[in-house]
């Protein structure tokens, strides 16, 4: 027998009953092997699931961290406008689900509270702005996060007013529009210049109206000017008047003003009785400065007649000297001479003078068609008729222009810019109210500004 500690070279073999023992364990063992592969699988699924999943099980093993990444989008959401959105993105449902995880901080609940606040802010700035749809979105995303009932009331209540005036405004605008093309532009509260004046009254800075008012107010200069050269000084007096009480300032007042002074032989006092009393002429420029030739009422003697003649026309050469062919305050080259023959229709100086302008003024009227710069072109030739062009070749310019205005109206009107074909429609009616085409524009625009109420 072996003695312990010490290997027997020659083992004995296995009794029986152990045999019998290892036999019995063998299937258990076999399991074992079999089954470690599916468990190395098994183990493997697990740390894969265990990644995806871990922001999830985070989130529920640990609410509070979600909830102040929450809380922290929600607070970039609202810096950066987008209060409510239905992607959940928007800072009011931020915050909600921040609160719903985290329901004992605070920091939700006052972060709804400022949503409410940025939300009656946004609601204020679009009512400014006319955005009606935007203001009441705003309002009632305000009211629902619960933000003082008396500011909500008290916008609300403007939002209200602020429509009704506002759809008070666009009809009484489009009632001028309609008024101001069919030429009914002044003489009683259905006229166009009223009508700019009511809506200018509610929204001062409207630019419709404005921009109405102001090509209103020129076209009845326009006239004030026509009926001046038709020898209607009374009629000219007052449609002067009527532009003043409406705009004391307008651009073209001034030269208009001048002319009729001119042509009526008026001092300022004189004029300031034919409009009626109206403001104070000290801006009104005289076309011959101090010396001017009809700064009176009583007839001239030959001799003063003469020295103003002189004094105009050396105005003009020094005007035409600077390059002033045309001048919108009346101290052109063209409106002297034009004065001087007004004073002294047969003078010789004068006529010269006019024969040597007239080349200009003909290329100046020409320059301005060519570039399409109707209005420009519309002064120039005023300045031919001042300068006693040829009556026909009067009438043939004044019918292209015309023309000329049709066109560039029919195109806007195609443009749907209703104020714009309006104007142009007005300016061909002032360079020939003969103008073929004239009256069946008249019934489009018409038409398009009666349509434009119900868009």
């Amino acid at each position: 027998m072996n003695s312990p500690g010490h290997l027997d070279p020659f083992p004995e073999p296995p009794s029986a009953s152990a045999i019998a023992r290892w036999v019995a364990a063998l299937p258990v063992r076999l399991g074992m092997v079999r089954h470690w592969r599916w468990w190395l699988i098994g183990s493997m699924l697990a740390i894969v699931l265990l990644a995806v999943l871990r922001a999830p099980i985070g989130a529920w093993l640990w609410p509070q961290t979600r909830a102040q990444a929450l809380r922290e989008e929600a607070e970039q959401a609202l810096a950066e406008g987008r209060l409510s959105d239905e992607d959940g993105r928007g800072a009011r449902e931020l915050f909600e689900a921040a609160l719903a995880m985290d329901p004992d901080r605070a920091e939700a609940r006052q972060g709804l509270a400022r949503v409410a606040l940025a939300a009656l802010e946004q609601a204020r700035v679009a009512l400014a702005a006319d955005r009606f749809d935007d203001a009441r979105r705003d309002l009632a995303l305000a009211r629902a996060l619960s933000v003082p009932r008396a500011e909500a009331d008290a916008l609300a209540d403007a939002l209200r007013q602020r429509e009704a005036g506002h759809a008070g405004v666009d009809r009484l605008f489009a009632h001028a529009e309609e008024a101001h093309a069919a030429g009914r532009l002044d003489g009683g509260v259905g006229s166009a210049l009223p009508l700019y004046a009511h809506v200018l009254a509610l929204e001062p800075t409207h630019p419709g109206a404005l921009r109405g008012r102001e090509d209103a107010l020129a076209e009845l200069l326009a006239q004030a000017r026509e009926a001046l050269r038709a020898g209607d000084v009374a009629e000219a007096g007052r449609l002067v008047g009527t532009v003043r009480t409406y705009d004391p300032g307008h651009v073209d007042l001034p030269d208009t003003l001048a002319r009729l002074m001119e042509e009526a032989r008026l001092d300022s006092d004189g004029l300031a009785r034919l409009l009626a009393g109206g403001a104070s002429l000290s801006q009104v420029a005289s076309p011959a400065g101090a010396s001017d030739p009809v700064a009176t009422t009583t007839p001239l003697d030959e001799a003063e007649r003469l020295r103003r003649v002189s004094a105009l026309l050396a105005a003009a050469e020094a005007a035409e000297a600077d390059g002033r062919l045309l001048d919108p305050r009346g101290e052109g080259a063209v409106d002297h001479v034009a004065a001087a023959l007004v004073l002294d229709p047969a003078s010789p100086a004068a006529i010269a003078a006019a024969e040597r302008l007239r080349p200009l003024v003909r290329e100046c009227h020409a320059r301005e068609l060519r570039t399409n710069s109707l209005r420009r072109a519309a002064a120039c030739l005023d300045a031919r008729a001042g300068l006693g062009e040829d009556a026909g070749e009067l009438a043939a310019a004044r019918r292209q222009l015309a023309e000329r205005w049709l066109a560039v109206g029919d195109e806007r009107l195609g443009a749907g810019e209703i104020g714009n074909a309006r104007s142009a429609l007005a300016a061909a009616r002032r360079a020939d109210p003969a103008v073929p085409g004239l009256d069946d524009f008249e019934r489009r625009v018409r038409a398009a500004a009666a349509a434009s109420r119900f868009d």
